[in-house]
């Protein structure tokens, strides 16, 4: 009887022992975030690569849900604006002097940088291109000149857009666009030689808009214009070189004398965020090396991260190199945002006669 009651106390010992490493093997299998949901406002573009390069290995990895609200800069910051008392959003993702509206306004925090395990990793510029924390840089991009090789001469100059012989064959980004106000510098220095009377790149401006097909607000509404073959020369963003040498048409990338613009896609955490960590984790996501390369290699983000390196024949597509980059004009955000106001009023007045 003794003996019996020995062994039915060691098999259930047993299987006491293997259901206490089996919890622990579900603890351990256990994802940290699992059943939370992250909102992420962001511009929708390509979002089939965001989604394969991005978001999904992201709620793998943490076990969340990503929700993304999607549209252009100007129209998600007002939309997280009327919902400041109301939070929704947990990571935005802007345009430089957009991100600066929104640290006005109140609607994004500071980032923590003890989450922010990969920053290190990435450009200077890049760790606090708003000032105070408010955001990193997780992509460089440039706005180039777009022409139909077959089509136009070379195109050498942003003063080209206004030769009359491409009248009607011309397309511009919207002031409200990443690259709208940066256009307004760039016909200014054309003009001028520097960036200091915008007034002079506004007339210039005006001279244009009736020789316009149109202006575009999004990049998708760029690349149907071209595929359609409405449109033979624009400026377009760096990101976008990839559709437009899809559509098979004989393109190429101008190289003008004055110069080409970059700026920063900047990833932020929203006020009010009920997720503050996981957010953090998002951005700290952007930045780390798989996800850099992958978007680097499928030519939609251009890497801020320095040990990424891609192919010569990638490269040549992206914001990407020593030498580029040394180039590019990185205009003041906080102007950018000043002046943003009354630079649409005076964009609706010009493209409203």
């Amino acid at each position: 009887m003794k003996k019996f009651s020995i062994v039915c106390v060691m098999v259930f010992a047993s299987f006491g022992y293997l259901f206490a490493q089996g919890s622990n093997e579900q603890v351990s299998n256990a994802k940290p975030y699992e059943g939370k949901t992250l909102t992420v406002s962001m511009w929708g573009y390509n979002m089939d690569i965001l989604e394969k390069n991005i978001i999904k290995p992201f709620e793998e990895e943490f076990g969340c849900k990503i929700v993304v609200e999607t549209g252009n800069n100007s129209d998600r910051l007002t939309k997280m604006v009327a919902r400041k008392a109301n939070p929704v959003v947990d990571v935005a993702l802007f345009a430089g002097s957009f991100t600066y509206k929104a640290k006005e306004e109140g609607v994004i925090k500071p980032y923590n940088p003890a989450v922010l395990t990969n920053l290190d990793k990435i450009m200077d510029q890049a760790k606090d291109p708003i000032g105070d924390s408010y955001g990193i840089g997780y992509s460089l991009s440039n706005l180039g000149l777009f022409y139909r090789s077959d089509k136009c001469d070379e195109i050498t100059s942003w003063k080209d857009l206004l030769d009359p012989k491409y009248a009607g064959t011309v397309t511009i980004p919207t002031i409200t666009t990443t690259y709208g106000p940066a256009f307004i510098y760039m016909l200014t220095k054309a003009y001028t030689g520097d960036f200091k009377d915008t007034e002079i790149g506004w007339q210039k401006l005006e001279e244009l808009a009736p020789n316009l097909v149109t202006a575009y607000s999004k990049s998708s509404e760029l690349n149907t214009l071209i595929s359609q073959e409405e449109v033979y020369i624009a400026p377009f963003s760096s990101f976008s070189w990839g559709s437009i040498e899809a559509s098979g048409l004989d393109v190429a990338k101008a190289n003008p004398v004055e110069g080409l613009p970059g700026t920063f896609s900047v990833a932020s955490v929203g006020a009010g965020t009920k997720n503050e960590t996981l957010a953090n984790e998002f951005i700290n996501w952007l930045i780390s090396y798989d996800v850099q390369l992958s978007e680097a290699l499928d030519q939609v983000d251009s890497p801020v991260r320095t040990d990424v390196v891609v192919p010569d024949e990638i490269a040549v597509n992206l914001a990407y190199g020593d030498e580029l980059i040394s180039n590019l004009y990185f205009f003041d955000e906080a102007e950018i945002a000043a002046n943003q106001e009354q630079w649409i009023a005076r964009w609706n007045e010009i493209f409203s006669k």
